[in-house]
């Protein structure tokens, strides 16, 4: 190195110094700017917030409902159950969302399949950007599953016989069942689309595709 700077005039160093210079400069413009292209704001002007307005009368909770599946006093319950989770707390300058809001977002989404599912449309409707909903949905879905082992757990002698009880009473299943399994009529999920897999076997008689959920019970 020292031998090239020898042999080079010093008008020819100068110029790689300059050049050496602006190299330097692009690369720490390039690292200091996070998008290399112009973009322009997108209009974010949700209609979520209706909910918020929707719970405060009975008479509209038909209508919260349909927005986020849950009625104004589950959402409350659910909020209480994780607003103080971690994951919704950091030491940005930026503050998150409010929970209230990420678990709105979250809770229509997961109401919402087909064409209605589209990160797009679902960011339209909640007033941010499509990786927020992501963000919301991943950071609600991480603080549910804190709390699954309070709400899913598995039954002590006296629950189930009390589950024997019911079903002999109500649904006459008297005899050897009682010490097997039940399987409970469950509900459709409908999938956004017919599977890959063997797709026509999850055709339903409301000529859709969908998975049935079966609530499953041991009364070993």
């Amino acid at each position: 190195m020292v031998l090239q700077a020898i042999s080079h005039p010093p008008e020819a160093l100068e110029d790689l110094s300059q050049q050496l210079n602006i190299d330097i400069n692009c690369i720490l413009a390039i690292r200091q700017t996070q998008y290399l292209q112009g973009r322009s704001p997108v209009l974010k002007s949700g209609t979520l917030h209706l909910a918020w307005e929707y719970a405060q009368s009975p008479s509209d909770h038909h209508r919260f409902i349909n927005m986020l599946c849950v009625s104004p006093e589950v959402f409350q319950v659910i909020l209480s159950l994780i607003e103080d989770h971690p994951v919704f707390s950091n030491n940005s300058n930026h503050p998150q969302e409010l929970v209230k809001v990420q678990l709105g977002v979250t809770l229509y989404r997961m109401g919402r399949y087909g064409n209605g599912a589209s990160l797009e449309d679902i960011a339209c409707v909640a007033g941010c950007s499509e990786g927020a909903v992501e963000l919301y949905t991943q950071r609600c879905f991480h603080a549910m599953d804190a709390v699954h082992n309070a709400f899913v757990c598995l039954q002590t002698a006296a629950e189930k016989e009390w589950e024997k009880c019911w079903i002999d009473e109500h649904l006459g299943f008297k005899g050897t069942w009682r010490e097997g399994w039940v399987m409970y009529d469950g509900t459709i999920v409908p999938l956004y689309a017919k599977p890959a897999v063997n797709g026509e076997a999850y055709f339903t008689c409301k000529s859709n595709y969908g998975l049935n959920l079966q609530v499953c019970n041991t009364f070993l």
